[in-house]
């Protein structure tokens, strides 16, 4: 439209068309976002569901020790590939999922080129027992993820992509909200529900949807979109945790050294740092190790996740002969590092449970619900607006 023509309008129609072409432009990765959101926001009680067969275990009388069952793992893959990570879970009558993954030091296009593997395995921990192996990289909800993060992207090109998308769609909200907002209370009460009589036409309810909806899931739709935005660009996020710490900008972990260990004794110390976690956290709901990639390397780390509302963090950190050698608690870091740690669960409505996560569905299902509706609301105006000149013309 030419600028000559915008600089005529009066405020309402500027806003009007900003709020169309933004969705006309936009709509599309919002309509994607909203709907991988959805399946993410209920993600762990999908795959309980979907991945009972090879999660469930028939509990035994005593598991195996933690470091014969990384031996179990590190030797299906061999020594071409090493065993990266492992997710715990404390209910006994779950598998052990062990992870093997590594960067690629080429930039492709696609997601799929970021690592040159990633595999699971889950094992059963009474028996030893392999019970399923899959290539994690087309995991289906991996692919969801990686849908929602970059678009099957590369990252690097990818990310940006999704949080300009992301902007847009605030501005989207915004000048819906303008737009929305009545002259007074009388015109509010009838835009804040649906007054559909008997005859109501499919213009109108699809408008009223648009409009109606859009407004009860405003607060939530802006709390998820800027909280995405925090990942989209993560130097902007870094400015944020470093404007919310009063001193420090980050927690630095240490890099003591690590004793490098003889090959024998090389994997009792995960027996050992597992014992002492369990013993230390026995309110656990599971946790994530990530180890060594050498026998040199400075520690292994372990996430710890409790039964709370939102999943705090605590980051425990051992040297390869077992020792503690430093606790990250959750509770003892600086604001802008407890932000940081509850974004995803702000993100996916996890912080307030169960009522969060279905408010976050709901959000995510409307906004991808939006541009549907507004291109339709587009459309049927501009087919109105083309049937009337044509009839101008005609006569």
């Amino acid at each position: 439209m030419p600028l000559i023509a915008i600089a005529t309008m009066n405020k309402k129609n500027i806003f009007a068309v900003l709020h169309r072409w933004i969705g006309l432009t936009a709509g599309a990765i919002v309509f994607i976002l909203g709907l991988t959101g959805c399946i993410l926001a209920f993600a762990d009680e999908i795959k309980a569901l979907t991945y009972r067969h090879k999660v469930e275990v028939e509990i035994g009388k005593h598991p195996l020790p933690y470091s014969q069952l990384f031996a179990i793992a590190q030797d299906y893959w061999g020594a071409e590939k090493q065993v990266s990570a492992l997710e715990l879970s404390n209910d006994p009558a779950n598998a052990w999922h062990f992870r093997a993954f590594k960067e690629n030091v080429k930039r492709g296009l696609w997601y799929w080129e970021e690592k040159e593997y990633y595999e699971s395995v889950y094992i059963d921990p009474y028996s030893g027992k392999i019970i399923d192996h899959e290539n994690a990289e087309f995991e289906f909800f991996r692919i969801i993820l990686y849908l929602h993060w970059s678009l099957l992207l590369h990252t690097e090109i990818g990310q940006p992509i999704v949080g300009t998308a992301t902007v847009l769609y605030v501005l989207l909200l915004l000048t819906g909200l303008y737009l929305w907002w009545p002259k007074n209370k009388k015109a509010r009460r009838k835009r804040l529900s649906f007054l559909w009589k008997p005859g109501t036409g499919r213009k109108r309810k699809n408008y009223d949807l648009h409009n109606i909806l859009g407004f009860y899931m405003l607060s939530i739709g802006l709390i998820i979109a800027l909280t995405g935005i925090l990942w989209a660009f993560p130097s902007l996020g870094k400015n944020v945790v470093a404007f919310l710490n009063p001193e420090e900008t980050e927690i630095k972990t240490l890099t003591k050294a690590s004793t490098v260990i003889d090959s024998t004794y090389k994997f009792q110390p995960y027996d050992r740092i597992l014992a002492d976690l369990k013993n230390n956290y026995p309110e656990a709901q599971g946790f994530a190790f990530y180890f060594p990639k050498n026998q040199k390397a400075s520690h292994t780390t372990a996430v710890v996740r409790f039964k709370k509302a939102y999943q705090a963090v605590i980051r425990v950190y051992n040297d390869q002969t077992g020792n503690l050698i430093q606790t990250d608690a959750f509770e003892q870091k600086p604001r802008g590092e407890k932000f940081r740690e509850i974004i995803y669960d702000l993100h996916v409505g996890s912080i307030l449970g169960l009522p969060g996560k279905i408010l976050a569905f709901s959000a995510s299902l409307i906004s991808a619900s939006l541009p549907l509706t507004g291109f339709l609301i587009w459309y049927n105006r501009k087919r109105k607006r083309k049937k009337r000149s044509s009839a101008l013309q005609s006569s």
